[in-house]
């Protein structure tokens, strides 16, 4: 038997509820067939947001931001660029997307990290404070989803009280203890940024072909590595 995630948060979920070591099994997404190759007065994208009491909050950060610091960059929400359906060449021509993270894995991360697009998330720090405020990252919890977040499990971890509970959403070191095993705090090269004035910063001086590149050789490198893990746990279990 293999049990696997496709992730490290779902790993260590497994394991914290039932003690098992399990297998992280990367998306490699390879379908999307589209590198990085931005154009010349494309805003930069602001992905989808789902805390919406969130959205306006971070808006009005960001505008002091670029004010304060006399910096100007184009940016723009996703579903205002684009209404209906885009293609993935579409998103590869913008310089780069700006994530406010509702999940702590989702498809389309793996998507546009696999096309070498540069990538920009609060640390974790300020991930943390955003979400115990504001619950940015609100389908984290099964609980998040439907708004009736709780302080604890339904049934009791097999690690010991060392660990915190997965699902305590009014705890910062729970929260911040679970975050860090997002999908984006695991790949290099994500850009990240303690505040809004140094997303601003960042987004006007960072080398961004030098990021897309970087991306591009760990990807490659972790297709052949995740093709290596897939052999073995084929040639492991057999024929059927």
């Amino acid at each position: 038997n293999v049990i696997a995630g496709n992730n490290l948060y779902d790993a260590e979920y497994i394991r914290y509820f039932t003690g098992i070591k399990t297998i992280v099994l990367s998306s490699l997404c390879a379908y999307t067939k589209v590198s990085y190759k931005p154009v010349i007065r494309k805003p930069f994208i602001i992905a989808n947001m789902n805390a919406k009491n969130f959205r306006s909050k971070f808006m009005s950060l960001l505008t002091d931001s670029f004010q304060r610091l006399k910096i100007s960059v184009r940016i723009g929400h996703l579903r205002d660029i684009y209404k209906g359906h885009y293609r993935y060449i579409q998103l590869a021509r913008h310089p780069g997307i700006i994530h406010i993270p509702y999940q702590v894995s989702i498809m389309s991360l793996f998507e546009h990290y696999r096309m070498n697009i540069p990538l920009f998330f609060p640390s974790l720090d300020l991930l943390t404070e955003w979400h115990y405020t504001y619950r940015v990252v609100n389908e984290r919890t099964w609980d998040g989803i439907s708004g009736h977040i709780k302080n604890a499990s339904r049934i009791s971890g097999v690690l010991g009280p060392d660990i915190p509970d997965p699902n305590n959403e009014f705890d910062r070191d729970a929260i911040r203890y679970w975050l860090k095993f997002s999908d984006f705090y695991q790949w290099p090269h994500i850009i990240y940024f303690n505040s809004t004035d140094e997303l601003v910063i960042k987004l006007k001086t960072t080398n961004l072909t030098e990021v897309s590149s970087n991306m591009k050789v760990y990807n490659a490198n972790l297709t052949k590595n995740l093709f290596e893990q897939w052999r073995q746990i084929l040639q492991r279990t057999g024929p059927l």
